[in-house]
């Protein structure tokens, strides 16, 4: 089967590069020239200095962030930038690991319920006024309120009350988090949570400053109305074309910061994207738009550096469908693909196939050992088996299986992605599936609707530990995904819910090792591989890093 798929894939590639996907549906051709000129205007020079003089880089990144709010951040583009711009209680160090952020120290009281917080000494914003602990109060109480409808919202019901308060069940006043004075936060959680503190580098609990967010004007489309606490400040936004950040002067820890300045250009094209970095205008070109080309060109080079995230690209089944409804029938699509094909041949950073969905890097607690490793794979490619699942379903070699609509996002590889799996399923399930891109802004409006019966899909975790992962297929987020709400849902749900309320890790462990067999076997989602990232980064810039959550962070970088 391995060598058909070979000869079958090398022929939807070519049908691929002479007519494009059939079936698009709102897609934007890339306009490189303009992206082009951007990164011209916007670019430093060749010997590391801008414009206006000074160290500063230019990144490249594929579009533009869906916000500048953190309140309202639930995004993997919008969460790059704004780590750029913001600090929380603690933050992510040059070496990838966890260090103080706005915070001095903090105390956890003996039954993982409370943290007290001391702030340092000369936090400000990055408009001069100073920074306290009601400003962190603000900014979480905003983000639950239910007004605010904010999309990580869900971030903060670890806090005492927190959930209920965005249901409309409890006051303000209620919830876990207290500004004792300027420089104390007292924070009261629901149950005891191993991972808290990894939580307060996430960005949905950044501070944000109240007379900002309520002035006049939507703070966040103007540098002129921006406030920040972070490395970098606002210093122009150009819609659709880039961002220009500089030095924030008012940073706590700002005499370490050794750029002036960060340009972001938005090169939707990879194309585009290569052509800029090799003629120098960009130095840094993000993992969104490093494809086969770049690959090629740079491979085993030291420019194309390569990091581990704890993520997952994967396929969501909209389970409301009737066809999609019996769990044998996800099952069968899930085992028909031959992963390393796809992922080996067309995925430019050439990731790990994924047979489960928790990824690597992921400790099991209390063994000393990795998640994934010690729990293993949790289902197999088998067509022959896909095949008698579909037969016991209804539809033997796809008799009678309606045709189904993949939507995907409209670059290149996610397109030529969804041509694999297409011809794939086609040859080994004789199931029809048309295929329909969106633009990404688009996109993921049309994944919310549920306008699909497969959708494109992804996650990358916010800390070290299985329910970062595990908890997106709660009851509340499946609603507006793949729409996975059966006795089985609910029954995953509850353990899921189950595991935040023990500091057994043992028992957790075990609770999270049952969950995701259980989600595997009904398979709401079908994971594809294993999530990495590569950077392109020009000789003489050092110091730019990649978290394991996917965040590039340039507070550490120099550019000689």
């Amino acid at each position: 089967m391995r060598k058909n798929l070979k000869v079958l894939l090398s022929l939807v590639m070519a049908a691929s590069m002479l007519a494009g996907c059939g079936g698009q549906k709102s897609e934007k051709p890339a306009e490189s020239g303009a992206a082009e000129r951007t990164t011209q205007a916007s670019g430093g020079k060749e010997d590391g200095t801008g414009s206006e003089g000074g160290k500063v880089m230019t990144y490249a990144m594929q579009k533009e962030p869906e916000t500048l709010d953190p309140t309202m951040n639930n995004y993997a583009t919008s969460s790059i930038v704004l780590q750029n711009l913001f600090t929380g209680l603690m933050q992510i160090g040059p070496d990838g690991g966890l260090i103080n952020g706005c915070a001095e120290k903090y105390e956890m009281s003996e039954d993982g319920l409370e943290y007290t917080f001391t702030l340092r000494d000369g936090l400000k914003w990055s408009d001069g006024s100073p920074l306290t602990a009601g400003d962190f109060e603000y900014a979480w109480k905003r983000t639950l309120a239910r007004d605010t409808a904010s999309p990580g919202a869900w971030y903060l019901f670890y806090l005492k009350n927190g959930e209920a308060y965005n249901e409309g069940k409890a006051a303000a006043g209620d919830v876990g988090v207290k500004a004792e004075d300027d420089k104390t936060l007292k924070v009261t959680l629901e149950n005891p949570t191993a991972y808290f503190i990894d939580l307060t580098a996430v960005t949905a609990y950044f501070p944000v400053k109240k007379d900002a967010v309520e002035g006049p004007e939507a703070w966040t489309k103007s540098a002129d109305t921006y406030v920040s606490n972070g490395a970098f400040r606002l210093k122009e936004i150009n819609p659709q074309a880039s961002y220009v950040l500089e030095k924030n002067p008012e940073y706590i820890d700002a005499d370490t910061v050794k750029l002036d300045g960060v340009n972001i250009v938005f090169i939707e094209s990879a194309e585009a994207a290569l052509s800029a970095y090799n003629a120098g205008e960009v130095d840094v070109v993000d993992n969104t738009i490093i494809q086969t080309q770049a690959q090629s060109q740079y491979g085993g080079s030291d420019e194309l550096k390569s990091y581990d995230l704890i993520g997952t690209c994967y396929y969501d089944f909209n389970c409301e469908k009737d066809y999609l409804s019996d769990a044998r029938v996800r099952k069968a699509l899930a085992m028909s693909l031959n992963r390393d094909v796809i992922n080996q041949s067309i995925v430019a950073s050439r990731p790990e196939s994924s047979y489960a969905f928790v990824p690597h890097g992921i400790p099991y607690e209390g063994s000393g050992e990795d998640y994934r490793t010690t729990v293993g794979n949790l289902f197999t490619e088998d067509v022959e088996a896909a095949k008698a699942l579909m037969e016991e379903a209804g539809y033997p070699g796809g008799e009678g299986y309606p045709t189904l609509t993949l939507i995907t996002q409209n670059d290149q590889e996610k397109k030529d992605v969804a041509q694999a799996m297409q011809a794939m399923w086609k040859e080994n399930l004789g199931v029809n599936v048309e295929i329909v891109t969106f633009e990404p802004k688009v996109y993921w409006d049309e994944q919310t609707a549920g306008s699909f019966d497969i959708c494109y899909d992804g996650w990358t975790g916010d800390y070290p530990d299985p329910s970062t992962n595990l908890d997106c297929f709660l009851l509340q987020r499946n609603e507006t995904q793949c729409r996975w709400l059966n006795h089985e849902a609910k029954e995953y749900d509850s353990m899921m819910k189950e595991a935040r309320s023990l500091t057994d890790n043992k028992k957790r462990m075990e609770l999270f090792e049952t969950g995701e067999k259980l989600l595997m076997e009904e398979m709401p989602i079908l994971p594809l591989y294993y999530r990495n990232a590569q950077l392109l980064v020009k000789p003489g810039c050092e110091g730019v890093i990649k978290t394991y959550i996917g965040h590039t962070i340039f507070k550490y970088a120099d550019k000689q």
